[in-house]
C-alpha cells in the first residue's frame, strides 16, 4: 500500500469524526460524542494495524486517543485544563513516533480556542471549524508517523 494514502485518508476522516462528535444531526437525532471518543480512536487503531505497527503500540495509541478525546475543555474549564487537553492531543501518536506535527498540535489547539472565544475573530473561527482542526492535527501527526516520516521509536 502506498504510505501517502495515510496522509490522504486519516486527516480527512479525523476532521470529519472529530467535528461530528457532539453535533446534533436533526430534531430527532441527538449528537453523540462517541464519534470522537470511540469511533475515531478505532479508526486510529485500524490505521496502525494496516501499517503493521506492533499491536501493543497500536493499543497504546488507541487508549491515548480515547483518553484525550474524553477530556472536557468547555467554556467553564480554566485555561490550565484546556492546555492539558491540548497537550494530550499532541501526545496521541507518541507510542509510534513524533514529528513537528506533534509540536504544532498544542499551539494550534490553544490558538484556535483563543480565536473562537475572542469577539473580533469568533465569527470566523466558529466552533465546528475549531473541532475539525483539532481532529485534523491529530490525524496528521498519526499519519505522518505511519508514513515513516517521524522519529519512530
Amino acid at each position: 500500500m502506498n504510505p501517502e494514502l495515510f496522509m490522504v485518508v486519516l486527516p480527512a476522516v479525523s476532521w470529519f469524526l472529530f467535528a461530528l462528535g457532539g453535533t446534533q444531526i436533526s430534531d430527532e437525532i441527538e449528537g453523540w460524542k462517541g464519534w470522537r471518543r470511540f469511533i475515531l480512536p478505532a479508526v486510529f487503531m485500524a490505521a496502525c494495524l494496516i501499517a503493521r505497527v506492533v499491536i501493543w503500540k497500536a493499543f497504546l495509541v488507541t487508549g491515548l486517543a480515547v483518553g484525550a478525546f474524553s477530556l472536557g475543555y468547555g467554556e467553564e474549564k480554566p485555561y490550565t485544563r484546556k492546555a492539558l487537553v491540548g497537550l494530550s492531543y499532541a501526545l496521541i501518536s507518541i507510542p509510534i513516533g513524533i514529528s513537528v506535527w506533534n509540536l504544532l498540535t498544542f499551539p494550534v489547539f490553544l490558538g484556535l480556542l483563543y480565536l473562537s472565544n475572542f469577539k473580533p475573530t469568533s465569527w470566523v473561527f466558529i466552533w465546528k471549524i475549531c473541532e475539525g482542526f483539532f481532529g485534523l492535527f491529530c490525524g496528521i501527526q498519526l499519519a505522518y508517523s505511519l508514513m515513516g516520516r517521524g522519529i519512530i521509536w
